[in-house]
């Protein structure tokens, strides 16, 4: 599986200003793993970056498949 990434995915929200959630994505490549989270998240998200790496035992924890990413607080997307 390999290591992953987190991304900060920021959303202006009326009324509260920026939301920001983070993601965990099961994609070495960086520009990979914002283009995975941008492919669903796009007309929702303003700004989305790469934070930092992530290790494969936490992959294997939140069972994040390769290719996909899930939110790194637990909730649903």
């Amino acid at each position: 599986m390999g290591l992953g990434c987190l991304i900060k995915v920021s959303t202006q929200s009326s009324g509260v200003g920026a939301v920001t959630t983070a993601y965990v994505v099961s994609e070495q490549d960086a520009d990979r793993a914002i283009n995975i989270v941008k492919s669903k998240l796009a007309p929702r998200a303003d700004d989305v970056v790469f934070v930092s790496r992530v290790s494969e035992e936490l992959l294997r924890a939140l069972r994040v498949e390769p290719g996909d990413f899930t939110r790194a607080d637990g909730y649903p997307s």
